[in-house]
C-alpha cells in the first residue's frame, strides 16, 4: 500500500477543516464595481464600449483578479472563527457530511464554478489478492512468480477539468474537457503482472482480475471541445472533437463498473489482434483497445429522432503501441509516451516483436433508453459495431490484411423499484381517494446484459457473454449500499485452435495436446458506501480456465476498493 498518501492526506486536513468553515462565511463582493457579473448576460458590457467585453476584460487580468477577490472572502474570518472544541467538532461535522473530500477544493471550487470551470476527481486504492496456488509455467519462474498466493496493490488518482463558454463568453451549450490520471502498480510503472498472479495468460489477458491494468504512470486523456442544444445530460444534438475515447461514450454499462474483473467492467469481449506472420517472423498485432488508456484524434456525434431513442457514431485513427512502455515489461514497446502519442503510431521495426500502423477507427451504436411503468424503470438498449483497421494477420491465410470488425449487444433494465410510503392526504369525503404511490429513484433492483461477435479469423475470442444483478438499497439501513453477482464468458476461436499445431508448434505454453475453449469468471461484491464522498468495495472473484487451455488451474479472488470523491 503506498503509504505516503496517508501523510499527504493528514497534512491537508485542518485546511479542508477551514475550507468547510470558510464556505459558510458571509461573501464579499469585489470592490470594483466594473468587475463582470459571471450571472449576468455574458456579451453585454456595462456600457457598450468593446473594452467591456469578456476577452478584453481577461486579457487585462480583470477576470482573474474578481475570482481572487471573490475566493479570498471565504476565507476572511477563518482565523477567528474557531476557538472552543465544539466549534471543531461542529467543522467535521460538516466536512464528513459534504459532497467531496477537498470539501468542494478548499473552499473555492465554487468561485471557479461561477467563472465557468468545474474540477472534479477521483481516487482509489484496490487490493487483489489471490487465495488459490497458481500454476504457472516453467518459463515465468524466471520472473519470481511460483505456485504461491500472490497480491497486488493498484493506486489512481482521476482529474476533470471542464470549461463551460457559456458562463462568461455567452457561447451557450460549448464545453472544454481535459481529462488527467495517474495509476501505478505494485509500487513499479513497469510491472502490472495482476494477470499473472491469477493465471490468467495465454492468447487473451481479457480476464485479467483487474481492470485498471493499462497506462501506468502519469497519463494525458481526452482533450476535446463539446458542443450541445441542451445543458442536460441527455441533450437532443451533441458533436465533439479532438483528443479523445470512444470507449467513455460507447456501450456504456454504469452498472458493471461497480465490478472489478477487466471482462465485466471494461474489455466485454471487444476484439483482439492475433499474431501477425510475414517472412517467417512472427509479430505481435494490436487489438482493439477496449480500455480507458487509449485516446485518439477523432469527432463523435449524438442525434435523438425521440426522446428515447438515439444514433451515435464515431470515426478517428486506430493508433497501435498506446500503451508506452510505463504499462507493460521494459522495452516492450517502441516508445514511452503517457498518452501523448500525438504523432500515431511510431515507425515499424522489423527487428522488434510488435507491429502496427495508423489507421481507421469506427463506431456506431443505435439505442432505445425506455422508461416502464408507473415507476419509470429506466432501460437501455443498443446494438453497436466497430471497426478497427489495424493490419492484423488471419488464421486461414496469414496475409496479414485481416481488419477487424465486430458487433454487440447491450440490454440493461431497472427491474424494480422500492415503493415509499405515500404522503397522507386529509380529506372530509366519504370515499377518500388514497395518494399515488412513490417510488425510489435509486432503490431496487438493476439487470445488465451483453453479447458481442468478432470474427473468428482474426480473434481469439469471436463469442463473449456477460450478465450481472445489482440491488440499490437492500437493507433499509443502509439505502445507499449496493451489492451484486455477475457471470462473464468466452468461447476461443476454432480457426485459432486449428492454425496451432502447423505455426506454433502445439497449443500455448507447450501443452501440445490442449486447445483453447472457454474462459469464465464468476464475481461478487458489496459496496458500502460511507458518506457521500467514500466508498469501500470488497468483492470475490472465481476465473475458471484462467488460460483458457488447461494450462492454469481454476482462481479464487479476494480483494477490496476504497475510493473517494474529491
Amino acid at each position: 500500500m503506498n503509504y505516503r498518501y496517508v501523510a499527504v492526506h493528514t497534512a491537508v486536513f485542518l485546511i479542508l477543516l477551514g475550507a468547510v468553515r470558510a464556505q459558510d462565511a458571509p461573501r464579499l463582493k469585489p470592490n470594483s464595481s466594473s468587475r463582470l457579473n459571471p450571472t449576468a448576460t455574458p456579451w453585454v458590457a456595462t456600457n457598450s464600449s468593446w473594452k467591456d467585453s469578456p476577452l478584453v476584460r481577461w486579457w487585462h487580468g480583470e477576470l482573474l483578479d474578481g475570482a481572487y477577490e471573490k475566493s479570498k472572502a471565504y476565507f476572511n474570518e477563518f482565523s477567528s472563527s474557531i476557538s472552543t472544541i465544539d466549534d471543531w467538532n461542529g467543522q467535521f461535522q460538516n466536512y464528513w457530511s459534504g459532497s467531496g473530500v477537498t470539501r468542494n477544493w478548499f473552499g473555492i471550487g465554487k468561485t471557479l464554478k461561477d467563472y465557468g470551470l468545474t474540477i472534479s476527481g477521483t481516487a482509489k486504492e484496490t487490493y487483489i489478492g489471490q487465495v488459490t496456488p497458481s500454476a504457472l509455467p516453467q518459463k515465468y519462474s524466471k520472473s519470481g512468480y511460483s505456485a504461491a498466493p500472490l497480491s497486488n496493490w493498484l493506486n489512481e488518482e482521476r482529474l476533470n477539468f471542464t470549461y463551460d463558454f457559456g458562463t462568461v463568453f455567452g457561447l451557450s451549450g460549448l464545453i472544454a474537457e481535459s481529462d488527467w490520471r495517474y495509476r501505478t502498480m505494485d509500487g513499479s510503472q513497469t510491472d502490472y503482472y495482476s494477470r499473472n498472479a491469477a493465471g490468467t495468460i495465454g492468447n487473451s489477458s481479457m480476464f485479467d482480475p483487474q481492470k485498471d491494468n493499462s497506462g501506468m504512470g502519469p497519463r494525458l486523456m481526452g482533450q476535446f471541445l463539446q458542443w450541445q442544444t441542451e445543458k442536460s445530460k441527455d441533450p437532443q444534438f451533441m458533436i465533439k472533437g479532438g483528443w479523445m475515447n470512444p470507449y467513455e461514450d460507447f456501450l456504456s454499462q454504469p452498472e458493471s463498473k461497480f465490478y472489478q474483473n477487466n471482462a465485466i467492467a471494461a474489455a466485454k469481449g471487444i476484439g483482439g489482434g492475433i499474431k501477425y506472420y510475414q517472412d517467417g517472423k512472427t509479430y505481435s498485432a494490436q487489438g482493439v483497445p477496449w480500455t480507458s488508456t487509449y485516446d485518439t484524434w477523432g469527432g463523435e456525434f449524438l442525434a435523438k429522432p425521440s426522446s428515447e431513442t438515439y444514433l451515435r457514431t464515431f470515426a478517428g485513427l486506430s493508433i497501435a503501441g498506446e500503451g508506452g512502455v510505463a504499462s507493460t515489461p521494459q522495452n516492450s514497446y517502441g516508445y514511452n509516451n503517457h498518452g501523448m502519442n500525438f504523432q500515431g503510431t511510431a515507425k515499424f521495426n522489423t527487428n522488434s516483436s510488435n507491429y502496427g500502423q495508423t489507421g481507421v477507427y469506427q463506431m456506431n451504436e443505435l439505442g432505445w433508453t425506455p422508461k416502464l411503468g408507473d415507476a419509470k424503470l429506466e432501460g437501455h438498449y443498443s446494438i453497436g459495431s466497430y471497426i478497427w483497421g489495424q493490419n492484423n494477420g488471419d488464421w486461414g491465410s496469414h496475409s496479414g490484411n485481416a481488419t477487424i470488425w465486430g458487433l454487440y449487444l447491450q440490454g440493461d433494465q431497472r427491474l424494480t423499484a422500492v415503493q415509499e410510503s405515500a404522503p397522507s392526504t386529509p380529506s372530509v369525503s366519504k370515499n377518500p381517494v388514497a395518494a399515488a404511490p412513490t417510488y425510489s429513484k435509486t432503490r431496487g433492483l438493476y439487470l445488465f446484459s451483453e453479447l458481442s461477435y468478432t470474427p473468428a479469423d482474426a480473434c481469439a475470442i469471436p463469442f463473449y457473454y456477460q450478465i450481472g444483478l445489482n440491488y440499490h438499497g437492500l437493507f433499509n439501513a443502509r439505502p445507499n449500499d449496493v451489492c451484486g453477482f455477475a457471470v462473464g464468458e468466452g468461447f476461443y476461436s476454432q480457426n485459432m485452435n486449428d492454425s496451432l499445431p502447423k505455426n506454433q508448434g502445439g497449443a500455448s505454453n507447450g501443452y501440445g495436446s490442449q486447445y483453447f475453449s472457454t474462459t469464465c469468471v464468476w464475481e461478487a461484491f458489496y459496496n458500502i458506501q460511507i458518506n457521500k464522498w467514500m466508498a469501500c468495495s470488497p468483492y470475490a472473484e472465481y476465473i475458471i480456465n484462467p488460460a483458457g487451455n488447461g494450462s492454469c488451474v481454476n482462481a479464487a479472488v479476494l480483494g477490496a476498493q476504497i475510493g473517494v470523491r474529491f
